[in-house]
């Protein structure tokens, strides 16, 4: 088949090509790895925690919540020495999902608010069981554009427990 480049020509722009490709691979290489730099040099975030004790934790209902059953729980908060330092408020929604990991059966959707002297905490979080962990999504006064994640070990009176929970707070800062 003639195309009309002399095989010289045709060797030519054949090298030029593989030159041109090896080329642009190089640079794709060294940019992935300056990404890769980047990506690993990342500071770590430092992050101060916080301990709330939970009393009188209450439920509104007294039955596991199913599929759609909204319910609430609620009650206060103390520092580790025992004082008083606010009160705790989450709004739930019972769900049913085929997909859920924990093994625990129905679980919920919460939002959580934490009052507390200076300003509020707004967590989320999906769960079953007596522990669950949660998103700090934000708050307002002294916890304004706070972030992180908390644990909560929760006991609710309502469903047998003993009306006492525990909230393990990580802030990022």
């Amino acid at each position: 088949m003639d195309t009309g480049v002399p095989n010289a020509g045709r060797r030519q722009i054949l090298k030029r090509g593989a030159l041109g490709a090896a080329s642009v691979a190089a640079v794709a290489v060294t940019a992935g790895a300056a990404v890769q730099q980047r990506v690993t040099s990342t500071p770590a975030t430092a992050s101060r925690t916080m301990r709330l004790i939970g009393r009188d934790w209450h439920t509104d209902t007294t039955k596991l919540p199913g599929k759609g059953d909204q319910y609430t729980v609620y009650g206060a908060l103390h520092d580790p020495s025992g004082d008083k330092v606010g009160e705790f408020f989450s709004t739930n929604v019972g769900v049913d999902s085929p997909f859920q990991i924990t093994g625990e059966g129905i679980g919920a959707f919460e939002l959580h608010t934490l009052t507390l002297q200076g300003g509020t905490i707004v967590g989320v979080g999906l769960g079953g069981g007596t522990e669950r962990s949660y998103a700090i999504v934000g708050g307002t006064g002294k916890y304004a554009g706070a972030r992180g994640s908390y644990l909560a070990r929760q006991d609710t009176y309502g469903l047998g427990g003993d009306g006492k929970a525990e909230l393990l707070l990580t802030f990022l800062e």
